[in-house]
């Protein structure tokens, strides 16, 4: 048998040699394609595991918000008006019982009602003989520590026409106290019918005790802020200007500090009032 020529043979391999090579390179795309997607597959779902709460995709691409959260209602805490530190106000929130007022009433004429907080002191007798010689009465409510010290002032204050209610027995926050304490310190303050809660400062629970004893809260509708001894000015403006009509019940102090401008206001209040047509009076029922 003849062998064949040495150029056929070299041809035949070369043929052989580019065949089995385009084989094997398109194993190794294949491979290679393969190999890369296999790391992205798998770190997609690490990251899916690390992070189960991120927001999903919407159609748009974009991350869907979070469904926000309910949030916790917020407490709104009291604010403590006391008079020896910050102006007063009514802070109950809650129907008081007080002389009615007639919104629509004139703005001349009616009763306004002058309130003393704190005492008796050494400044009340003064008060009084001024109260004495406009023909007018007021109501003085009183600590039950400061009848103690004046144990006469209460006949004094009492003969003279005025009258006197309940400002616990020395002045705290009743709304800082337990039930029991509160009941102590009502029980412990003057004799009357109705009761001024120290500060204005008043709830439900404070409420609930006065009424217990049988007595009526009273605020006020205007504080003169005296117990910051603004001077006679001031004063005198706050308890007669345009925010004083028929029924108001005017805040001011005879005890708990100096209250020498209050007694140098007291007759030009009681001349203004007069002179606009307003009787000086006490608090009704109390």
């Amino acid at each position: 048998m003849s062998r064949p020529p040495t150029p056929f043979i070299g041809l035949l391999l070369a043929v052989l040699l580019l065949v089995f090579g385009n084989a094997v390179n398109r194993e190794d795309s294949v491979s290679i394609v393969v190999a890369g997607t296999a790391p992205t597959a798998g770190a997609s779902a690490q990251q899916a595991a690390a992070s189960p709460r991120q927001p999903a995709a919407s159609a748009s691409g974009k991350p869907r918000s979070r469904p926000r959260q309910p949030t916790k209602p917020q407490t709104r805490q009291r604010s403590q008006f006391r008079p020896s530190d910050k102006p007063a106000a009514d802070r109950s929130g809650k129907s008081q019982s007080r002389p009615s007022t007639n919104q629509q009433a004139s703005k001349h004429g009616g009763t306004v009602y002058l309130t003393f907080d704190d005492g008796p002191s050494p400044y009340t007798p003064a008060i009084l003989k001024i109260l004495r010689s406009t023909g007018s009465t007021a109501t003085f409510f009183e600590l039950g520590s400061r009848q103690a010290q004046y144990p006469s002032t209460a006949a004094h204050i009492r003969a003279e026409g005025s009258n006197i209610g309940n400002h616990t027995y020395n002045h705290p926050d009743l709304t800082a106290l337990t039930a029991g304490q509160i009941r102590w310190q009502v029980t412990h303050g003057p004799r009357g019918r109705c009761m001024r809660p120290p500060y204005g400062a008043t709830n439900p629970r404070v409420r609930h005790v006065i009424a217990e004893q049988g007595l009526r809260e009273v605020l006020w509708s205007i504080d003169t802020l005296d117990w910051s001894r603004p001077g006679t000015t001031k004063i005198i403006k706050a308890a007669t200007g345009p925010a004083v009509r028929a029924g108001s019940i005017v805040l001011l102090h005879d005890g708990g500090g100096d209250r020498s401008q209050t007694v140098a206001a007291l007759p030009k209040i009681v001349r203004t009032l007069r002179q606009r047509g307003y009787m000086i009076r006490r608090l009704p029922g109390c």
